[in-house]
């Protein structure tokens, strides 16, 4: 094998060489080495010091290059690159399988329209309150039932104090998770929890507005309180969700 086409390995140097030869721990062996015509770099070799072998076809030693410490760096990196991508492939196919196995139990649309609840509920702006020059405040579902509309200035602030009717709320928005692994006819009911907790949050919401802000309409100014885009979409995927009570209970 010409020079050209030594393999190159990685190496780590045991001992350098004075008036004994120097020893490179090389392939899980220790191999003896000499630096007349092998060391290849400008700084002399130390112990510990992560160093690049060549060998030839016999496997005799060729050169010796030191590693540059940015180099060795940007490697570990590299690695450690690699393995997070690997842990993140295997993450993603075991998550892969648990949705699609839920997806089997609770149905694909079953699956989707909790999905769609879950967004909806905490991210998706259901209602605004408008205050003048104070300023506007959006709310999501989530947001208004801790809202106290007795007091329209915490309402503006976005104040919210989330007690055990919103704690209910959460139990219902996880009853369709839990309802394919119930083996009992009822269970086809907690699909139809979402739809019945908003229902019931809309008219409480509706009932707080109108009480807070009901004297503004006597006096003909503009209601300040509006529901949003939001509120309409957790309803609709709360209705649909909530067809599935009428289906039969899907076996294990």
């Amino acid at each position: 094998m010409s020079p050209e086409m030594s393999p190159r390995v990685r190496s780590t140097i045991i001992k350098v060489p004075d008036a004994n030869p120097g020893l490179l721990f090389l392939n899980g062996q220790q191999r003896q080495f000499t630096l007349e015509g092998i060391w290849k770099s400008p700084v002399a070799p130390v112990a510990n010091m992560p160093v690049d072998v060549e060998v030839d076809g016999g496997g005799q030693i060729t050169a010796i290059t030191a590693v540059d410490s940015k180099q060795i760096a940007k490697e570990r990196m590299d690695q450690l690159s690699g393995v997070a991508q690997e842990r993140g492939k295997e993450a993603a196919k075991l998550a892969q399988q648990g949705i699609g196995a839920l997806a089997a139990r609770m149905g694909k649309v079953a699956l989707g329209a909790s999905v769609l609840i879950w967004v909806a509920w905490f991210f998706f702006p259901a209602a605004t309150l408008t205050a003048g020059f104070v300023g506007s405040e959006t709310f999501t579902f989530w947001n208004l039932l801790g809202v106290d509309f007795n007091n329209p200035l915490t309402s503006v602030a976005g104040a919210s104090n989330h007690g055990f009717f919103a704690m209910l709320g959460i139990a219902a928005i996880l009853a369709p998770f839990a309802a394919p692994f119930i083996q009992a006819a009822w269970s086809r009911y907690l699909n139809a929890a979402p739809l019945a907790f908003v229902v019931i949050g809309f008219i409480m919401t509706q009932m707080g507005v109108s009480k807070a802000f009901g004297d503004l309409a006597k006096l003909g100014a503009p209601n300040p309180f509006s529901w949003s885009w939001g509120i309409y979409l957790l309803g609709l995927a709360a209705l649909v969700l909530a067809s599935g009570a009428l289906k039969k209970p899907a076996t294990a």
